[in-house]
């Protein structure tokens, strides 16, 4: 069965998918984007789809935290942005009637906090920082470093490394064989100034920049998808990333079955059974096609012992790694600093504070702390309330009189949520190479998701959504 190509995803889910031919009866694990946008196709075409998930609610890492906090604030915990280019968000916004709003990240007032004073990212402060940065990066302000050893970079290897359908040409092979780290350095970067160029890359690389592949962020960065690259067209779902998921939900109704996580997965040549749990028991139910959206961080808790999978499938599944991320919100009675929508890069263990509200009507707001890479797996093996008293400690450094206006805090730690355990997936040296194996079906064992995806990067809502078109363009071709 002949793949289809990134190209042919795009125009036949545009085109309404014609002449789609689904199998009888799929089971779907896991009710994240990638789990509901399969269901929600092969569903209006006839077929008999059952989605499983483990969790008591659809979206898996779309979700919008709406408790423990007061005026009916909320804050994002995963996927928050939306940018014109995310074709497949803005496809399935259209069609299922959800609305978009200004992002969140347009119009901030971004700065540093090093050494216990600010910086702006201005030519004059970089100048006069005292920071232990190149003769030549001292006259340069950040964007311009960015386009010094990131911009610059890029355009050399147009038009390759910009092509709209993503393929690995042998004049962009080499640099996934080395860290965004190396070819920073080897193209004069200092230490410090990646330091400064890191919060324009920090969602996208987890914090992990000695081992993420070059390749994978340099496509990226050279996207309409890169923070560098944001424009006023950027969005946000209205009223909370998580009505998207809830949008597919509400069509799907009970073909979704929470709280039934799925332990065992196998296949012969006639058919696919899936066991998962049921009240405490042991249930199984048998399928033509099976599609598994679970994040390969998890996806040891299901047996595929007899699910006659290769052993290539078999050793990514175990090493794909995913970004840590933890986010901690402080919610505090009014907003006690300077400056409307404010942004911190800092040299503390919590590298990142933002006002997660920056639009929010009422006194209130909500802070939030971003940790990475390996501060969050630190602050991960706190419990809630130690990692909210840690990240109080850190903000009232940057932000005096935080704890006087504090009232109560809450956290994510991505690692330690249930059937989640990691973030979006960081592609590591080496990673090219993996795709295709990722996301080949086996059998009659499908595979969707973010980490599936076409292109070398995850941490995309429209990735996963994309990962559903492809996948259910394969169930049409298998069946």
């Amino acid at each position: 069965m002949r793949e289809p190509t990134q190209a042919e995803v795009r125009r036949e889910l545009e085109g309404g998918l014609p002449g789609l031919r689904p199998p009888r009866r799929v089971v779907v694990v896991g009710a994240g984007l990638a789990g509901l946008a399969t269901a929600y196709e092969l569903a209006g075409r006839g077929c008999d789809v059952t989605v499983l998930e483990a969790s008591d609610r659809p979206g898996g890492r779309a979700y919008t935290l709406r408790q423990p906090f007061a005026d009916g604030m909320h804050v994002e915990a995963g996927a928050m942005t939306v940018t014109p280019h995310c074709h497949y968000v803005m496809h399935y916004t259209r069609e299922l009637g959800v609305e978009l709003d200004t992002a969140d990240l347009l119009d901030t007032e971004f700065a540093y906090y090093l050494r216990g004073r600010f910086l702006r990212p201005d030519r004059e402060s970089i100048a006069t920082s005292g920071l232990p940065l190149t003769e030549e990066e001292l006259h340069l302000d950040v964007p311009g470093m960015v386009k010094r050893y990131v911009t610059g970079l890029a355009d050399e290897l147009q038009p390759d490394l910009g092509a709209e359908e993503w393929r690995c040409t042998p004049r962009l092979a080499p640099y996934d064989q080395r860290s965004v780290y190396e070819v920073l350095r080897e193209h004069g970067a200092s230490p410090m100034a990646i330091d400064l160029m890191e919060p324009m890359f920090l969602e996208m690389r987890g914090g992990d920049l000695k081992s993420a592949s070059a390749l994978a962020w340099l496509r990226h960065e050279a996207s309409p998808h890169a923070l560098t690259n944001a424009d006023p067209r950027w969005s946000k779902i209205k009223g909370g990333t998580d009505r998207l998921p809830y949008a597919f939900a509400d069509r799907l109704r009970d073909r979704i079955h929470y709280r039934k996580p799925v332990v065992r997965v196998r296949q012969d040549a006639e058919s696919a059974e899936v066991t998962f749990l049921e009240h405490g028991s042991p249930r199984t139910i048998t399928a033509d096609r099976v599609v598994v959206t679970v994040p390969f961080s998890a996806i040891r808790h299901i047996d595929f012992g007899e699910a006659a999978l290769p052993a290539d499938k078999i050793e990514v599944m175990r090493t794909l790694k995913y970004s840590s991320i933890v986010r901690v919100y402080l919610q505090v009675r009014k907003r006690f600093w300077q400056g409307d929508a404010v942004s911190f890069s800092t040299d503390l263990p919590v590298r990142w504070l933002r006002d997660a509200t920056p639009h929010n009507d009422g006194p209130r707001k909500i802070l939030e702390c971003l940790l990475t890479g390996w501060r969050a797996r630190t602050i991960a093996a706190m419990t809630d309330e130690e990692r909210v008293a840690f990240a109080l400690d850190q903000v009232e450094q940057v932000l005096p009189g935080t704890r006087e206006h504090f009232e109560l805090g809450t956290s994510v730690a991505w690692d330690r949520q249930p059937h989640v355990e990691g973030s979006y997936i960081l592609p590591e040296v080496g990673h090219e190479k993996l795709m295709p194996i990722i996301r080949r079906p086996e059998g009659r064992v499908h595979f969707a998701g973010e980490h599936t995806g076409f292109e070398p990067n995850g941490g995309s809502m429209t990735f996963a959504l994309e990962s559903a078109a492809r996948t259910v363009l394969e169930l049409d071709r298998a069946s």
